[in-house]
């Protein structure tokens, strides 16, 4: 996945965001063809490393047919659509639309485990950190084994993990503040969040730095400051 540097995932941030359950495409390539299936994946640290862990079922080709390379994982966390019209400096240097998002990419080796036991440990630990332990005590265990027999455990060893959150953070800090009060009305989100904690942060810095090598002189960040950002103090284009 390309990732501009101003958009790469914080390190800590992106420990938050892989330390809870994320759902995502497991893609793998075969023989056949590249193959993909969406399930529910939660991380664990072990001593030869990080491991993602979860489960399909027994009969999905993805989980029978020889695995040629590497897999990928995918797991898009949140998203949203920017009309122009949020940005605050779009009356005086109109822009194009935009999709704003947070994606992880994990790419390692996988492995299947055909034992129903194993299954069920990998589909046990997933609801342990999603229901209290009486959602599975009351399905009993006798029916939780059985249906351990129709699914596998799969594992992808993390080999790297890449993230990127396109969050507006390469525009006048205005435009992040005032697509940060739109997205707001629509409730808290992950993409929301980041806005907030991450994104707006960095663009007042970075924004900060470029008008002071250009000008030598200190950056007005509101718009009551400065109505609008020269073009030539414009910065990267704003695509993925």
């Amino acid at each position: 996945m390309y990732v501009a540097k101003h958009f790469e995932i914080p390190d800590d941030h992106l420990a938050e965001l892989l330390g809870r359950v994320r759902a995502g495409n497991l893609v793998t390539v075969h023989d056949s063809g590249p193959q993909a299936t969406f399930v529910p994946f939660h991380l664990e640290t072990r001593g030869t490393g990080q491991v993602l862990v979860t489960h399909l079922m027994r009969i999905n080709p993805q989980a029978v047919e020889p695995i040629t390379g590497p897999a990928l994982v995918i797991i898009d966390v949140d998203d949203a659509y920017v009309p122009p019209a949020w940005y605050a400096t779009n009356k005086d240097l109109p822009n194009v639309p935009t999709w704003d998002y947070i994606t992880i990419h994990v790419t390692g080796r996988v492995r299947f485990t055909a034992d129903p036991g194993a299954a069920l440990e990998a589909a046990r630990e997933l609801t342990s950190r999603m229901e209290p332990p009486e959602v599975l005590e009351a399905v009993g265990e006798e029916k939780l084994r059985k249906m351990a027999r129709a699914i596998v455990r799969a594992e992808v060893a993390v080999e790297k993990i890449q993230g990127k959150a396109k969050a507006s953070q390469n525009r006048h800090p205005d435009d992040v503040s005032s697509l940060l009060a739109h997205l707001e009305r629509e409730g808290e989100t992950e993409l929301v969040r980041y806005l907030r904690e991450v994104a707006l942060p960095h663009a007042t810095e970075r924004f900060g730095m470029i008008h002071d090598l250009r000008t030598g002189r200190h950056l007005p960040t509101s718009a009551a400051e400065q109505k609008s950002p020269r073009a030539d103090e414009t910065l990267s284009p704003d695509i993925g």
